[in-house]
């Protein structure tokens, strides 16, 4: 295990409900197609219903210590059903695919990422777009405006230091990482108090990683840091 705030006999009974919840989800959606059509307007609900139970389990299992391959295939189906469910939400999922797609190089997703993200205003962010850059260095980034500036302003910070001074950009990241990462996360599902813990894992941390190509060997005890995650793939 990654974490054992809890045991493997709870992860795995968390496990077996997130296989439920996918199960159901898979239901919900062909009920919905097979009696309004593939174009009805809950569809796109549908397809992030999928995709959030799928992530749960992809971060679940990442928590109990499976491997790369192991995580490969859900971590797939939560992104592909999640582009399909983009609503335009500010950051939200299409930040996290983001992240994701860096951590694992998927970039056969960039040309449908891409197309969201110059089609859905609420996308066109600063943030955002140097994001997507990450992934596709030929993009311009035409926005200046940040839609969160306060939640962003680690991650800008640390963008902007590592141009200039790599050392510098590592101690603050590890300063978020370890002290303000936690205070962000809200009451909810991976919460250690929670029947559904999956544990804590700052994967937007891994994801600057490796898009800055930064020396993350200080990060490596940071409890919070997927350091083996940044890893997977090479960094």
């Amino acid at each position: 295990m990654r974490d054992e705030t809890k045991t493997m006999e709870f992860y795995k009974k968390v496990y077996a409900q997130d296989s439920y919840f996918i199960e159901n989800a898979k239901r919900r959606i062909q009920r919905v197609i097979e009696l309004k059509g593939p174009d009805f307007k809950t569809i796109p609900s549908c397809y992030r219903s999928i995709s959030h139970n799928y992530f749960h389990r992809f971060y679940l299992s990442y928590t109990m210590g499976m491997s790369h391959e192991e995580l490969i295939p859900d971590l797939r189906i939560y992104i592909e059903n999640g582009l399909k469910g983009c609503n335009g939400s500010v950051y939200g999922d299409l930040e996290n695919i983001l992240y994701l797609v860096i951590v694992f190089g998927f970039n056969e997703y960039t040309d449908t990422i891409k197309e969201i993200i110059t089609s859905i205003k609420d996308y066109q962010d600063a943030y955002m777009e140097q994001l997507y850059q990450f992934i596709d260095n030929s993009f311009e980034i035409t926005d200046e405006k940040l839609f969160w500036p306060k939640e962003c302003k680690p991650f800008i910070e640390v963008i902007e230091l590592a141009k200039t001074d790599k050392t510098a950009a590592v101690q603050r990241l590890k300063k978020f990482v370890d002290k303000q990462w936690f205070k962000t996360l809200k009451e909810g599902i991976i919460t250690n108090t929670s029947k559904c813990y999956r544990g804590f894992w700052c994967i937007e941390a891994a994801a600057l990683v490796k898009a800055l190509k930064l020396d993350d060997t200080e990060l490596k005890e940071c409890k919070y840091y997927p350091y083996d995650m940044a890893h997977f793939c090479g960094a």
